[in-house]
C-alpha cells in the first residue's frame, strides 16, 4: 500500500531483527511481508555501511573463533549477517567458500560444519536459503501478474520471449495491446517482489525503468509489498498488492510467503 514517509520512518526505526516483524506489522496494521521487506532493505543498507570495516578485522575474528567464540556470536557482535561472517572466516582458513557451502554434506561432522550450518540457518537475508526464497517470491509475483493478464484476455511477450528475439533490456511483460490503468495506456509491466523505497526505486530507474520507457513507452511498476508515497517516474503507473485485491488467495500467499523458517 502507498505509505507516507512518517509511517515508513517509524517502521524502519522500529526494526532490528526478524523477531520484530510480527509485532511491528500488528502495530502499524501492515502485511508481514511488507515489514519483512523493509527489514531486508535496512539490513542490506547496514551491510553496505559496515562490511569493509568488519572485513578489515577478519584476522581478529578468526582469532576469536579459534578461542571458542561461535560464528553467530562473532557476527552478532559485529552487527553483520552470519553468512557474511562465514565467508570471512573461511577465507582466513584458506577454504573456498562456494565449494565448502555447496558440498557441506560431504564434509565430516565437526565444529566448523556445525557452526556454518547454524550461521546459515540464522541468516534470513544473505544465506543461500534466503536467496532461494527471494527468487521464489519473484517468480510468484510474476505468476500472479501472468494469471491476472490472462484472465482479462491480455496477451503479452514475457522477458524470456523478448530475450529470444534478441532484446537485452526486457520488462517482465510487454503487452501486445495497451492496458488502461487510471486513465493511462500502459505498454509494459515490471514485477518487483519488494517494498518500493526511495533507494530501490532510484536504483531500478537507472538500471531498468528508464530504458523500458525509452524502448516501449509508458509502463506499470508493481511493488508487491507496497511503496513510499514520495516515489514516481515520468507518469509511469506504480501499484502494489492492493490493486490485485480480487485475486485474494495468491496475493495472500505472496504477502505471507515464508517470512519465518
Amino acid at each position: 500500500m502507498r505509505m507516507d514517509v512518517e509511517t515508513y520512518n517509524q517502521i524502519y526505526d522500529s526494526l532490528e531483527s526478524v523477531n520484530d516483524v510480527k509485532s511491528v506489522a500488528e502495530q502499524f496494521s501492515q502485511p508481514i511481508g511488507t515489514i519483512y521487506s523493509i527489514l531486508n532493505q535496512k539490513t542490506v543498507t547496514k551491510v553496505k555501511r559496515n562490511f569493509s570495516r568488519v572485513k578489515n578485522n577478519s584476522v581478529r575474528h578468526f582469532k576469536q573463533w579459534n578461542k571458542g567464540k561461535s560464528i553467530t556470536e562473532i557476527a552478532r557482535k559485529n552487527d553483520i549477517p552470519a553468512t557474511l561472517m562465514v565467508s570471512m572466516l573461511l577465507k582466513e582458513m584458506g577454504i573456498p567458500k562456494k565449494g565448502f557451502i555447496r558440498n557441506l554434506d560431504e564434509y565430516p561432522e565437526g565444529r566448523l560444519k556445525k557452526e556454518v550450518m547454524e550461521a546459515m540457518d540464522s541468516d534470513f537475508f544473505f544465506s543461500p536459503k534466503a536467496h532461494d526464497l527471494h527468487a521464489e517470491k519473484g517468480e510468484l509475483g510474476e505468476s500472479l501478474l501472468a494469471t491476472w493478464l490472462t484472465e482479462r484476455g491480455f496477451t503479452y511477450r514475457s522477458e524470456n520471449d523478448l530475450r529470444d528475439e534478441g532484446f537485452t533490456k526486457t520488462p517482465d511483460f510487454l503487452l501486445d495491446e495497451t492496458l488502461e490503468v487510471d486513465g493511462v495506456q500502459v505498454s509494459w509491466i515490471e514485477s518487483k517482489a519488494l517494498f518500493g523505497d526511495e533507494k530501490e526505486h532510484a536504483y531500478y530507474i537507472k538500471k531498468q525503468f528508464r530504458e523500458y520507457e525509452e524502448n516501449y513507452g509508458i509502463g506499470m511498476i508493481v511493488y508487491w509489498y507496497g511503496f513510499i508515497d514520495t516515489i514516481s517516474y515520468n507518469g509511469n503507473i506504480i501499484k502494489d498488492f492492493e490493486f490485485f485485491a480480487n485475486d485474494g488467495d495468491m496475493v495472500e500467499e505472496l504477502l505471507n510467503f515464508k517470512t519465518d523458517w
